[in-house]
């Protein structure tokens, strides 16, 4: 499932990727994106390291996770 607020970012094809949810347009897993972040990867090298893959798209996808967070923490 795409998250609401997010289906013009990422994209889910059972011919693409084992149907994992992608970056749109991309081979691009959104997981690869927060395992980065995780280990330490900044956004510009991020960028240049997947070119496919736009700032809209992730930023888009930073923000929602941020709100997600905030949201299951009972913040604003």
């Amino acid at each position: 499932i795409i998250p609401r607020g997010l289906e013009d970012h990422l994209n889910i094809d059972a011919e693409v990727m084992h149907g994992d949810l992608c970056f749109r347009g991309t081979r691009v897993p959104m997981t690869v994106l927060l395992d980065n972040i995780a280990e330490g990867m900044g956004l510009e090298e991020f960028l240049q390291a997947y070119p496919s893959v736009s700032r809209n798209q992730v930023l888009a996808v930073l923000e929602w996770e941020s709100r997600a967070i905030r949201e299951a923490a009972g913040m604003r």
